[in-house]
């Protein structure tokens, strides 16, 4: 209750809806700011519908999943890891974000191999 993922009611302890979610959330921005000090970047944080490009520098391990770094000129994200970018690392990559993951396409053409 202390840190708003649930309320009383009734004597009961009910937690939030978004109570996963807000935990991820902050473990990934957590995540970031100690990546951020290593860097010597700030961290972005990609929005749906949003462009991504980069360099794919590594997997990053958190508690429920993994994430992509991706290194930009003058920042980083962290996006969701796919197991077919293992391959790629230390390679160019592009995508849109989108609800149901990233459309990847690796290198640096346009008409470069894609991952859906």
């Amino acid at each position: 209750m202390a840190e708003q993922l649930a309320d009383e009611q009734d004597g009961r302890t009910v937690y939030r809806r978004n109570m996963l979610a807000a935990l991820q959330r902050r473990e990934l921005l957590r995540v970031a700011g100690q990546l951020s000090e290593e860097l010597g970047k700030p961290f972005a944080e990609v929005q749906p519908h949003e462009p991504i490009q980069g360099r794919l520098v590594r997997a990053v391990e958190m508690t429920n999943d993994r994430h992509a770094l991706i290194e930009r000129s003058r920042d980083f994200t962290l996006v969701p890891w796919r197991p077919v970018l293992e391959r790629h690392i230390g390679k160019n990559v592009s995508g849109i974000m989108r609800e149901s993951g990233i459309n990847w396409t690796i290198g640096r053409q346009r008409s470069g191999p894609t991952i859906s």
